[in-house]
C-alpha cells in the first residue's frame, strides 16, 4: 500500500528505486545538481543496460552545472529530455514508484525540508496505472535532447545544425573570442555531444575520434 515518507525516507527511498531497476528508470526533475553517491548508484544502473529516461528544465547553465552535463552525457542509456514549464517530481522503477517535493539536487536533500509517497506496482495498481499514464504523456511532450543535430563544445547545449567552423553556441562564441585559441581544451564533441575523456577537443578539432572517423566515411 502506498505509505508517506518524511525527508530521510525520501532520500533512502530514492536511492531503491535506483538501486532496484531491473530494465527502466523515469527520473522527473525540474533541477538537477546530482551528488556524487548518486551518481554511482546510476553508473552502476547504467552499466547494468537500464534504460534511464529523465526529464527536467531546459538545459541550460541556470539550471545544470557543467560536470552534471558531462556526467549525464556519459551514460549510454539515457534518453534525456527536457519539458519548460515542469514543476513535479517523481522517480519511478519497473516495480515501484516515489512523488514527492524533492529534485534530484544536493542541496534539497541536505537543506531542505522534503515528503512524499511512495507506492508499488504490485500493491496499488490503480495508482501505479494513472502515474504510468501520466508518464507517458509527459515523455511525449518532453523534447528530446539526444535529438538534438549538434552540440556546442563547450557548454554542451544543443545546437541547430552542424558546423565543425562554428562549434560553440553564441554565449560560448562570445567567451572564446576574447583569446580565439583554436587549441583551447573544450568538454564535448559538437556532434555526438559525449563525455570527451578520450579525445581532446577543440575549436580546431570539434569531433571526437569516432566522429570524425564516420565523417570521413561520408
Amino acid at each position: 500500500m502506498a505509505k508517506f515518507l518524511n525527508g530521510p525516507g525520501v532520500q533512502s527511498t530514492l536511492i531503491d528505486i535506483i538501486n532496484n531497476s531491473e530494465k527502466n528508470l523515469w527520473i522527473i526533475s525540474p533541477y538537477l545538481k546530482i551528488p556524487i553517491q548518486t551518481k554511482n548508484y546510476l553508473k552502476s544502473v547504467d552499466k547494468r543496460n537500464v534504460n534511464i529516461v529523465m526529464i527536467c528544465r531546459k538545459d541550460e547553465n541556470k539550471y545544470h552545472s557543467d560536470q552534471d552535463r558531462i556526467f549525464l552525457n556519459g551514460l549510454n542509456h539515457l534518453d534525456l529530455r527536457h519539458c519548460e514549464n515542469l514543476h513535479t517530481k517523481c522517480y519511478l522503477n519497473d516495480k515501484e514508484g516515489l512523488i514527492t517535493s524533492m529534485n534530484l539536487h544536493e542541496h534539497s536533500q541536505t537543506h531542505n525540508w522534503e515528503m512524499g509517497i511512495y507506492f508499488s506496482k504490485k500493491g496499488d495498481p490503480v495508482i501505479w496505472h494513472d502515474v504510468i499514464k501520466e508518464l507517458q504523456i509527459l515523455g511525449s511532450h518532453a523534447k528530446r535532447r539526444n535529438g538534438a543535430k549538434a552540440f556546442c563544445i563547450r557548454c554542451g547545449n544543443p545546437m541547430e545544425e552542424i558546423n565543425p567552423s562554428s562549434p560553440l553556441c553564441k554565449k560560448c562564441f562570445a567567451i572564446w573570442a576574447r583569446y580565439k585559441d583554436p587549441r583551447y581544451e573544450e568538454k564535448f564533441c559538437h556532434i555526438c555531444g559525449r563525455d570527451t575523456t578520450k579525445s581532446r577537443i577543440s575549436f580546431g578539432m570539434p569531433l571526437c575520434c569516432g566522429c570524425f572517423d564516420a565523417q570521413q566515411k561520408k
